[in-house]
């Protein structure tokens, strides 16, 4: 049987609520949060007993947990990377390629965990229904055991680096940087970096060029500056989709008074800096394949992602309201986008991979 609990954040057992610690037998999920990351904040909580909780198989939960389908944002940049050595006949230490794959996967499920840890405590998972895993509000999993994950996983992708660094030391320096960025970006001001202003930064960092320099260098090959440009092409990338997203949100995160760049610049400036970043990605792509990949990609990858994005243009421009289905729609032509991209870069490779 359930029962409705409200706590402020000034009541003891208001921490062990969130974090699910307040009990083995039962799970708190949040129904309503007030006044969210303010002093005077409040959560309902429905309290269940575990074996009412609505849970579906182990792999589900674990699917939706590590949120699997994100990995696109690593493997997508390592996919390239490793046709471009291959192709340049520079993969020197397939066996440090292959950890540092792993220690990229694990690496990107621990930042997923603790993300999903930092928005649930700060309220941002619990304000804003599509954001997050949705794991830790459904009762699959609780706050503490997905911090715990996070610290688990984190420690076997360093694990992981230790080989690489022996063999090649200048990783070392990428691992250093990547850290240094990442705790910035999560312990700021302890939020997650999607939802401070210039926090997006961090992410391009991250997702960008220190991922492609640092697995270029854990294949045995020197520095190049193509490395760099797909780094800065695919980050580029990322954060339309992270803008994107937030643009969705653009509503409730402002009510809460979460800050990011969009919400910064407010509805109307959001939709002409999405429409040009997404110009400025076009124009950067067809320069790094000018540069680096030939003018027949370049050409053909342009042309086709111009004709596809007259659509969402045109979605954006006539888009009115910051709520209703048509900011959805909006969301959803950007991101299909984001998915042909990436089967024309697919399709690329595996050119170049057969040729």
């Amino acid at each position: 049987m359930s029962e409705l609990v409200t706590l402020s954040k000034t009541a003891p057992e208001f921490e062990s609520y969130l974090l699910g610690t307040f009990s083995k037998e039962k799970r708190a999920l949040p129904l309503q949060t007030l006044n969210v990351n303010s002093a005077s904040e409040t959560v309902t909580f429905r309290v269940l007993p575990l074996k009412d909780i609505l849970c579906p198989n182990p792999l589900t939960v674990c699917f939706m947990t590590f949120k699997v389908r994100s990995f696109l944002l690593v493997l997508t940049p390592l996919l390239l990377m490793l046709t471009k050595n291959i192709a340049d006949g520079t993969l020197l230490d397939p066996l440090t390629s292959v950890i540092a794959t792993v220690g990229v996967l694990l690496a990107f499920i621990a930042v997923n965990l603790r993300n999903d840890y930092m928005d649930h405590m700060k309220g941002v998972d619990r304000v804003l229904e599509r954001s997050g895993s949705r794991a830790i509000q459904n009762g699959w999993v609780t706050a503490a055991q997905v911090k715990s994950y996070s610290s688990l996983f984190l420690a076997l992708a360093l694990l992981c680096s230790v080989p690489i660094v022996f063999a090649f030391p200048s990783v070392a320096v990428v691992i250093a940087l990547s850290l240094v960025v990442g705790l910035w970006a999560q312990f700021k001001k302890q939020n997650s970096f999607k939802y401070q202003i210039g926090g997006e930064l961090a992410l391009f960092l991250m997702l960008g060029p220190l991922l492609t320099v640092g697995y270029q260098l854990a294949m045995g090959a020197h520095f190049d500056q193509e490395s760099f440009w797909i780094g800065c092409v695919w980050g580029w990338l990322v954060l339309f989709v992270v803008h994107l997203r937030n643009f969705m949100n653009i509503l409730p995160s402002a009510q809460a008074g979460f800050a990011n760049t969009v919400n910064w610049l407010g509805f109307d400036k959001s939709r002409r800096l999405i429409a040009l970043w997404w110009v400025a990605f076009l124009a950067f792509n067809l320069c790094y394949h000018l540069l680096f990949a030939g003018s027949y990609w370049g050409i053909y990858l342009t042309g086709v992602l111009a004709f596809v994005s007259v659509n969402f243009i045109y979605k954006l421009k006539n888009l009115s309201s910051s709520v209703g289905s048509e900011l959805r729609a909006v969301f959803r032509s950007g991101f299909a986008l984001f998915l042909i991209t990436i089967g024309l870069w697919v399709f690329e490779c595996l050119w170049y991979l057969l040729d």
